[in-house]
């Protein structure tokens, strides 16, 4: 089974039904089908839960968690020493939030979906969009 690690605007525009490309899209849809395996780290589920408190995003952390529930193809990732770890070299992904995210990608050796510019020019990581 295929593995990816999602970014938060990434499985934010997916619950939302908001505009990306086609081949994305199906990546997640193949996650709800259970074909394909979406890891969601930690750092996502805080920012979900941080942006939808602002009102800065439609998606809220009980939507997150409902979708986690419903579809067991999407695994939680927990922040562990290990990810802190990998993040510590990624230098070239200034925001911490996106540099926690992309070291769970390195750590776990797949890619990561993101549209984040600074995550995708990353040398540390592969990421998809």
């Amino acid at each position: 089974m295929s593995q990816y690690v999602t970014d938060t605007m990434a499985i934010v525009l997916y619950l939302s039904k908001r505009k990306m490309p086609l081949f994305i899209k199906q990546l997640f849809q193949s996650a709800d089908l259970g074909l394909t395996q979406i890891v969601v780290p930690a750092m996502v589920v805080v920012e979900v839960g941080y942006l939808s408190a602002k009102g800065r995003v439609d998606v809220s952390l009980t939507d997150l968690k409902q979708h986690l529930a419903q579809y067991p193809a999407y695994r939680f990732e927990p922040l562990t020493l290990d990810i802190i770890e990998a993040s510590s070299v990624m230098i070239d992904i200034p925001e911490l939030h996106d540099r926690l995210i992309a070291a769970t990608a390195r750590w776990l050796t797949i890619s990561v979906i993101t549209n984040d510019p600074d995550i995708r020019a990353s040398s540390f990581v592969a990421a998809i969009w």
